[in-house]
């Protein structure tokens, strides 16, 4: 039987990890990329579970995982009427809830990692065609047929909107995210989340002197100098003294989207080609992990008993599992950020119904389960 061969198209973390996966299966593998001649260097930090972590260390080698920082503990706050007020502790027994790394380090990583691959095909070369029905992929002067072809390629790649459209389930935001690294002298080691009068605020620890921030705010701050802001902010809900150092910020667009259709015949998009989730629960490459690890098991039960992968059922199978948790998800992200903005009116209600909230374990277990393994 001749081996099957897939191709992934995009190389940002989506398309590099879905390569690192996918890759160790039994079949042929092509990794198409544009080569990117202003390459713009990925500042962003990303927390993924501990049962994600373990998933992926197992393809990554346990000699790397120095490369992650272990947050034992979430400490949740809320700003009222100026005041920094803590409502909420998560913890699982000393137990990791996250581990965090840098997106460049993980993805320079993950391309030595493929590049031993000896099944595994690498081609710098813009896709400028593909032919839905005969799955078939056209660069540079080159063209395969595929198996199965998932595009990793981002929100606003021409292949996608070529061949799904501007569909959406939408809803759009005149928000941005500030993000950058802080070196400074106060031992934070444990993650926090401020739900400030300027918009959430996640602190995304990477060493004991060093974390990550992620802070989304309006728009309007995009044309301001927000280092001065950010700063200020730092010394105000941190109490860091003047011996720490901000980095260059970096913003991003913020989005709710999640595309009505991303398959088409033996075409599967990932990644943020498929859905853009608020940032405020850190869940965006939790749920694209899941993602993967689904289809890699998916198609690995295939392969084991014979089954030809192309025009079967096996993307159809991945969207009933995991569109609908997908789904769900951001709307309860979007619904967790739209709680926490600030209004005058409904603050007072939002005092009372956090200022016990520690208490209820229950809720903090189902929370912390979620996060780790997910809805289903």
């Amino acid at each position: 039987m001749i081996k099957q061969r897939i191709c992934i198209i995009g190389n940002g973390l989506t398309g590099l990890t879905a390569a690192l996966i996918l890759g160790k299966l039994n079949l042929d593998v092509h990794l198409i990329a544009a080569p990117d001649k202003r390459r713009r260097r990925d500042i962003r930090t990303t927390a993924i579970s501990e049962n994600n972590y373990k998933s992926l260390i197992n393809f990554i080698g346990n000699k790397y995982s120095k490369i992650f920082f272990e947050s034992k503990e979430i400490d949740l706050y809320k700003e009222h009427s100026k005041e920094i007020k803590h409502f909420m502790n998560l913890s699982n027994k000393n137990k990791n809830l996250m581990f965090l790394f840098q997106n460049e380090i993980l993805k320079k990583l993950i391309q030595r990692k493929i590049n031993t691959y000896k099944n595994l095909k690498i081609f710098l070369k813009k896709v400028s065609e593909i032919d839905v029905e005969k799955s078939k992929v056209f660069f540079g002067n080159k063209n395969f047929s595929y198996d199965a072809i998932f595009v990793c390629t981002g929100s606003k790649s021409e292949i996608i909107q070529n061949i799904f459209g501007d569909r959406f389930i939408e809803r759009k935001t005149d928000e941005i995210a500030l993000t950058s690294i802080v070196n400074h002298n106060s031992n934070i080691v444990n993650a926090k989340q401020f739900f400030l009068k300027e918009g959430p605020m996640a602190i995304l620890p990477l060493s004991k002197n060093k974390f990550s921030f992620v802070w989304s705010v309006s728009s309007k701050f995009k044309n301001k100098k927000a280092v001065p802001i950010i700063v200020k902010k730092f010394k105000e809900i941190l109490k860091l003294k003047s011996d720490f150092t901000v980095s260059k910020v970096d913003c991003f667009p913020i989005s709710f989207k999640f595309r009505s259709n991303f398959n088409k015949k033996n075409i599967l998009v990932l990644g943020e080609g498929s859905y853009n989730v608020h940032p405020v629960a850190g869940q965006g490459f939790n749920l694209i992990l899941r993602d993967i690890f689904y289809l890699n098991g998916k198609i690995n039960e295939y392969i084991k008993n014979g089954i030809q992968i192309k025009d079967s059922l096996f993307i159809e199978e991945y969207l009933k599992q995991r569109k609908p948790e997908n789904l769900l998800f951001g709307l309860g992200i979007n619904f967790v950020n739209n709680f926490f903005k600030f209004n005058k009116i409904t603050e007072p209600i939002k005092k009372v119904i956090l200022k016990d909230i520690n208490k209820f374990n229950i809720l903090k277990d189902i929370s912390l389960r979620v996060s780790n393994k997910g809805i289903f």
